[in-house]
């Protein structure tokens, strides 16, 4: 699903787009499907290219994701079924780092969230600057609480907004970022919750190249409660895992989700400074990509940045992944209307027909090869990956079985939009990625 860019920020607040979640098809049979694929195919191939050649190209991307399947797994194995060691070195080579969480409302699990902050084994100095806009907020509470627990570590909570562009999360952001003592800074959501081991493991990676600009760690969802948050669970601990993994091994472009990142300050600075992102929602992507073309490598580590499934209803299910979808349209253009073909049915469907036209191989019978395959790699890369609990798999199963489903019908109807809101407010995005806020 994700091929260039993912989501930035805090998931707060939904999409309302004169009702796009209540618009969705009803999912069609995969007779359907394949039929329509073929005659679509068939239809482009008669356009000059020819139906051969068209049904060539259709195998060579479909050999394209799988090798990326294949890489995403590989990389599994290496970075996260045996985690990196610690480097042994002294503890004065390690920097001193500002942890910074913006806060907005109480967010699942939240105590627990911050609180991995406060119990990361690094040999160095920490600090930690909650940021949140409004002196109201009950989070300030559960971050006071931490506070207090953790006396010998310097945290602060600092309340206010400066207003630098239309994005919330640089808005709130920006004091932190001007009140950070360290020059390595570790932006972390607040809904977000990392291994003790993590900071360390990454600042290592810091030090052993000196032309790395960013650690990011793969987001991974745990615990969820309702069919909502199983679909997204579904989604975030397959296709986007792997893709996010692999699209990061292969190395030919930023791929960076602003969940859990680990940058300098002044490589920030010279990118023009946090400030300078304000006008975009995707900044983490913005800045990935600012950092990337200055040169400053990107890296990961084997540490996974757990997020509990926060998400309600199904509705809201589909209107952060329109929002999703609908961000990435105008910053890696290309890249999202590539994206249904990293997906198994719009894939499989052409596989089938491509195969059938070349080589009179039964259309369903490959269709059905290639789900089940497909599936059969999915269930494997998050078993591998898994470290928490077993799910229940027969609702893991039928989440992933309609997130599938639901894949090209919800990037169908985000694509057609320029509009999104987020947090209360409404956002439409200019050609060039920025957006202003409509209400």
């Amino acid at each position: 699903m994700v091929v260039a860019i993912v989501h930035s920020g805090h998931d707060a607040g939904s999409l309302n787009v004169s009702g796009d979640a209540a618009m969705l098809p009803p999912p069609s049979l995969f007779k359907g499907v394949i039929d329509n694929t073929s005659s679509i195919a068939a239809s482009l191939g008669n356009g000059g290219l020819g139906i051969d050649s068209a049904a060539y190209f259709v195998l060579v991307l479909a050999s394209i994701q799988w090798l990326l399947i294949i890489i995403s797994h590989c990389v599994l194995q290496r970075r996260y079924v045996k985690p990196r060691p610690f480097v042994s070195r002294p503890s004065e080579h390690y920097p001193r780092v500002t942890i910074i969480r913006p806060m907005k409302g109480v967010d699942m699990d939240m105590c627990q969230t911050l609180e991995s902050s406060f119990q990361q084994t690094y040999p160095s100095d920490i600090e930690i600057l909650f940021a949140v806009e409004d002196p109201e907020d009950p989070a300030i509470d559960i971050a006071n609480k931490l506070i207090k627990k953790y006396p010998k570590i310097q945290a602060h909570v600092l309340i206010g907004q400066d207003n630098v562009g239309t994005n919330p999360k640089i808005n709130n952001m920006i004091k932190a970022f001007a009140r950070a003592q360290n020059d390595l800074l570790w932006i972390c959501d607040s809904n977000i919750y990392t291994d003790p081991g993590t900071l360390r493991r990454s600042v290592d990676l810091l030090l052993d190249n000196k032309r790395l600009g960013v650690v990011h760690h793969v987001v991974f969802s745990e615990s969820p409660k309702t069919f909502g948050a199983m679909l997204d669970h579904a989604l975030l601990v397959t296709n986007h895992c792997r893709m996010y993994l692999a699209i990061n091994a292969v190395g030919i472009a930023s791929c960076l989700m602003g969940k859990s990142n680990l940058y300098y300050k002044s490589a920030l600075e010279s990118a023009g400074g946090l400030e300078s992102f304000g006008q975009y929602l995707a900044e983490d992507n913005m800045i990935g990509q600012a950092l990337w073309q200055a040169g400053w490598g990107h890296a990961m580590t084997g540490d996974i940045a757990y997020q509990p499934a926060d998400i309600g209803t199904f509705a809201e299910y589909c209107s952060r992944h329109i929002r999703w979808i609908r961000t990435r349209k105008y910053n890696v253009t290309f890249a999202t209307l590539y994206e249904p073909l990293t997906e198994s049915i719009v894939l499989g469907s052409l596989t089938a027909w491509a195969l059938n036209h070349l080589y009179s191989f039964n259309a369903y019978l490959v269709f059905g090869t290639f789900l089940l395959s497909w599936f059969a790699m999915d269930m494997m890369f998050f078993y591998r990956i898994n470290r928490r609990s077993a799910p229940d798999w027969f609702w893991f199963v039928l989440s992933w079985g309609c997130r599938e489903l639901l894949a090209f019908p919800l990037w169908a109807i985000a694509i057609a939009g320029n509009t999104v809101v987020w947090r209360g407010r409404k956002f439409r995005f200019h050609l060039n990625g920025t957006v202003k806020v409509v209400t």
